[in-house]
């Protein structure tokens, strides 16, 4: 692009030069791609060399032999680092500067262009899919957050303080197609940090698939460590701390994005979310969301920092009007900037998950043996058996499991409005009925009689999981509560219901 002054070749004088005069050491004068894989990725920072009025990409190319000794750097460990201050030039369709790479499968060959199926991945439901460079894909990072940005107007807007530091972007198209191409955000990992905190939280966001005129589009928001980007309190040893290594993968296989995020001294942290369908992260179907995800979209991953702390001052949810001038020294110096370094990062095909990724294990669980099944293993029967309860159910997954001389399916799912229902089903003479129709409940939930029934029978029984099963054809229903002692065994009480009288079951309820 022209800005070739800064392509510093690492024998040149003048990058040694540019080194010494900006403080970084003259001896590191190698380039991230000296250390990184940048063969597939150029970078967007927040400068403007060639005076066209745009923040300067460097290509694929050009990367190879590039550093910028302020925002794209190796620092004395090796470690890549991307800076970006609130103010500096944005791109059209953003206010929040970056020093970020963007993903590109094509590599140098610019034949192909850069918004083009050649160049991008997408899911396996796409009747198109084998049009693209590449069915999924996998990115994986290891860093730390150097800083976020610490004066905001408006600190209580959720983006203040944040900075993105890997996604999954979306390609916006010119006309779109059957509600698709608006270019919205599947994925992006915040970092966000209280000026007043020692920690801060790793939480990650998903965007509904949606036009930007409809107030339903909006990013939903994952846990990770600490808070959610709502929340102002002090996320304390649950927290990130500046400088603290953390780790993740994003691995989209099939149709699915399976995350795991990792830090020492913390357990792991697993979600998956089918971006072919309107079902979040936590199971449950989001009536709001394009009902086919992200299907036809043509999608690219990007890493780096992306400075969520705009400067634009506007009453809407992403301007918290954070402040900066525009000069880098002195925006520096009030600390008016994002900075992560990444210690590793990987692109490649992606990889089949391992076993039951990112599903807790339910509570009562080790009261039950349950082999997990393959909806195509479903029996025929078993099927139209549900289908005649519940024409518009959505099977999710389902389960086989052997008791009382008995064998039993749990086919699990949801309701065309959200709710998620469990259907147990028994054989009888090579024939699947439906015996009972369940669902969770909360303690407040519960009818009073039951309540009492269970309170009388041992009010020290504390459960941490209520099931209500409701035996189908039958006027009967079981209440299942499950309790977790403080070394973790669990235990099993269960309450009957029939004619309006509550009584506890002295032996397990069998069919």
């Amino acid at each position: 692009m022209g800005v070739n002054y800064r392509l510093m070749a690492r024998s040149s004088v003048l990058a040694c030069i540019m080194l010494a005069s900006t403080g970084v050491s003259a001896k590191n004068s190698a380039v991230p791609a000296d250390k990184f894989d940048l063969s597939e990725w150029y970078i967007t920072l927040p400068t403007d060399e060639n005076n066209d009025g745009k923040p300067d990409n460097i290509s694929v190319k050009d990367i190879q032999r590039f550093s910028h000794p302020d925002f794209f750097y190796l620092d004395d460990e090796g470690g890549m680092v991307f800076t970006s201050p609130n103010k500096a030039l944005t791109t059209k369709n953003s206010t929040n500067t970056r020093s970020e790479l963007r993903h590109m499968l094509r590599g140098s060959n610019t034949k192909i262009k850069t918004q083009s199926p050649k160049n991008s991945f997408t899911v396996a439901s796409n009747p198109i899919a084998n049009r693209f460079a590449r069915v999924g894909g996998k990115m994986e990072a290891t860093l730390k957050v150097n800083h976020v940005a610490l004066r905001a107007k408006y600190p209580e807007k959720p983006p203040a303080f944040s900075v993105v530091i890997g996604q999954i972007h979306a390609t916006k198209w010119e006309k779109k197609v059957k509600g698709f191409g608006w270019g919205n955000e599947p994925l992006k990992i915040y970092y966000k940090k209280w000026p007043n905190h020692e920690t801060g939280s790793v939480f990650w966001t998903y965007e509904r698939n949606l036009p930007k005129s409809d107030p339903n589009r909006r990013d939903i928001a994952y846990p990770v460590w600490g808070n959610l980007w709502k929340n102002p309190a002090d996320p304390g040893e649950q927290g990130i701390a500046l400088g603290e290594e953390i780790s993740y993968v994003v691995n989209v296989h099939g149709d699915v994005m399976y995350l795991t995020f990792k830090a020492q001294g913390r357990e792991d942290v697993e979600y998956k979310i089918n971006l072919a369908n309107a079902v979040d992260a936590h199971g449950k179907l989001d009536p709001h969301d394009h009902p086919y995800g992200y299907t036809l979209d043509w999608n690219y991953f990007k890493a780096g920092a992306y400075n969520q702390c705009s400067t634009k001052d506007d009453p809407a949810f992403w301007y918290p009007a954070c402040l900066g001038t525009g000069n880098w020294a002195e925006d520096k110096a009030n600390g008016d900037y994002a900075s992560v370094t990444f210690k590793r990062l990987v692109v490649g095909e992606s990889t089949p998950p391992k076993a039951n990724h990112g599903e807790k294990p339910k509570i009562g669980a080790t009261l039950n043996n349950k082999v997990s099944l393959n909806l195509e293993e479903l029996p025929p029967s078993a099927l139209q058996a549900i289908m005649a309860i519940e024409p518009n159910f959505a099977m999710q997954e389902a389960e086989k499991e052997s008791k009382h001389g008995k064998t039993y399916l749990d086919v699990e799912g949801h309701l065309p409005n959200g709710d998620e229902i469990e259907f147990d089903m028994l054989e009888t003479d090579g024939i699947w009925q439906v015996v009972e129709v369940q669902r969770d409940l909360t303690w407040e939930q519960l009818p009073g009689n039951v309540a009492s029934a269970l309170t009388s029978h041992d009010s020290s029984f504390t459960p941490k999981r209520i099931i209500e099963s409701k035996q189908h054809g039958t006027p009967v229903t079981v209440y299942e509560f499950y309790a977790v002692d403080s070394d973790g065994k669990e235990s099993r009480k269960e309450v009957k219901v029939e004619g309006g009288e509550a009584t506890v079951l002295k032996k397990e309820w069998q069919h």
